[in-house]
């Protein structure tokens, strides 16, 4: 288990952790994160053993009976029969996102996943150029890739992408061909049909507790004998944290990271139920109606004894097929617990926050020059959250409470004592000196500009 003592490290460059006077990281910590979050990173940097490698039955037993699939206004509970655990790959695009959030997500499934495997782009989603951060011999890159950050036995890859042809299909097309790297990847890793993939953003990630039973649970969804595909994802219910970890909104959930088995993944699988181009919207595009679950794969030949085989933008797309899974929980009145995390819009300076906003997914052009609470509803519950004012006309509410006297699970970092404090102080710091103020909210713009065509490559 971790050291669960919190004591800020109070600068970057080169640090010597020590737990019980035994030194567990030295090298560099990067500068700008912040004191909590170079005391997190370097939580997560801990030289430790897997605290829960051991397969207990009576414990594993225990674990799946507490996870159900809602379909139907019916509870469909797993069970325990036992067997070995189930080799699991994460695989996430990557770019900016905060240490804070790396090494979370680093803490949340230590020594768990068989390999993980990271994209980074020279490019947002839209075509914005951007200067790649994950370089080998970086101090960034070292940390990533080479320090046994993910735990001791867990492989990373990581791969940069380039693409500088226009792109059909703006900034969607961009994005699955960067996640179709990920497939890749895990292939090259080693992965088979009997496996099981994940795959997130790098703000995303399973909770540890699900993710085990992911692995040694009787989920039809992960068994290669009798699973044909026409069902096979697995959509995690994620608490949403905005901006801060003080700030966990109640009245959502993220539905996301995927979950699939290897033989039902486009490179994995058996290539005789592989989709050509033609049936997909377009090359690595997500696939036409007939043949997802929503169009009754009207398209699949009937004699075919598996349906089609998924490719990384049916993984993330909603097209039916797929299930959600859920943690039995007292304190919700249908039970619906959450199984996984969304660090949402987790970043170190408000430039890194509107850069995102300006460049990436559905780009807002003029955020630039917008207080952070004008540019999307959901920055501006967080600023509302942090800096504690009002929260009746936000589209989502936050825990009316402090983190630690909520009752349901929470990332295993957050359980570090006076981190999760300590980051929300310093969000706030941060909001205060944002030089555009905080004059003005989503509330008084409610028509925040949306781009209509994909920005140039200066950004325009």
């Amino acid at each position: 288990m971790l050291n669960n003592n919190f004591g800020a490290a109070q600068s970057g460059g080169h640090v010597r952790y020590s737990i019980d006077g035994e030194y567990t990281y030295d090298g560099d910590i990067p500068p700008d994160i912040g004191d909590s979050g170079r005391t997190l990173l370097m939580s997560a940097l801990q030289k430790r053993p897997v605290w829960d490698e051991e397969l207990v039955p009576e414990f594993e037993k225990e674990r799946c009976d507490r996870y159900f699939v809602w379909q139907n206004y019916d509870s469909n509970t797993t069970t325990y029969t036992g067997r070995k655990r189930r080799r699991v790959f994460m695989g996430s695009l990557i770019a900016d996102d905060s240490w804070h959030t790396l090494a979370t997500i680093a803490i949340e499934t230590y020594g768990v996943y068989t390999a993980v495997a990271f994209v980074e782009s020279n490019r947002t989603q839209t075509g914005v150029p951007r200067k790649s951060r994950f370089v080998k011999d970086t101090l960034d890159h070292n940390l990533l890739v080479e320090s046994n950050l993910f735990g001791p036995e867990t492989e990373i890859l990581l791969e940069h992408f380039s693409h500088e042809e226009k792109v059909d299909g703006l900034g969607l097309i961009r994005e699955h061909m960067q996640r179709d790297r990920i497939i890749k990847l895990w292939i090259k890793a080693g992965m088979t049909p009997d496996d099981v993939g994940i795959l997130t953003d790098a703000d995303e990630t399973v909770s540890r507790d699900f993710l085990r039973a992911v692995q040694s649970c009787d989920f039809p969804q992960f068994d290669a004998e009798t699973e044909n595909c026409d069902t096979p994802k697995v959509a995690v219910a994620s608490m949403v944290f905005e901006g801060s970890p003080e700030c966990m909104t109640v009245t959502r959930k993220w539905m996301h990271p995927d979950i699939i088995l290897g033989k039902c993944i486009d490179g994995i699988g058996d290539d005789s139920f592989k989709l050509t181009d033609d049936k997909r919207h377009r090359p690595l595009a997500w696939r036409k109606t007939q043949f997802t679950k929503i169009g009754n794969y009207s398209g699949w030949p009937k004699e075919k004894t598996t349906y089609p085989l998924w490719n990384a933008a049916d993984f993330r797309r909603d097209q039916g097929g797929h299930k959600f899974v859920f943690e039995n929980v007292s304190y919700l009145r249908f039970k619906m617990g959450h199984t996984g995390f969304h660090f949402h819009n987790f970043f170190d300076t408000t430039r890194q926050l509107r850069n995102k906003y300006r460049t990436y997914g559905h780009p807002v052009p003029e955020a630039d020059n917008m207080t952070i609470s004008e540019i999307h509803p959901d920055l501006d519950l967080f600023v509302d959250c942090v800096l504690n004012r009002n929260l009746t006309s936000n589209k989502h509410k936050t825990l009316p409470t402090r983190l630690e006297e909520f009752e349901g699970r929470i990332p295993i970092a957050y359980t570090l004592d006076g981190y999760s404090l300590e980051r929300h102080k310093e969000m706030g710091q941060i909001l205060l000196e944002d030089e555009l103020g905080h004059g003005k909210s989503w509330h008084d713009n409610p028509v925040s500009p949306v781009a209509k065509k994909p920005l140039d490559e200066n950004g325009k």
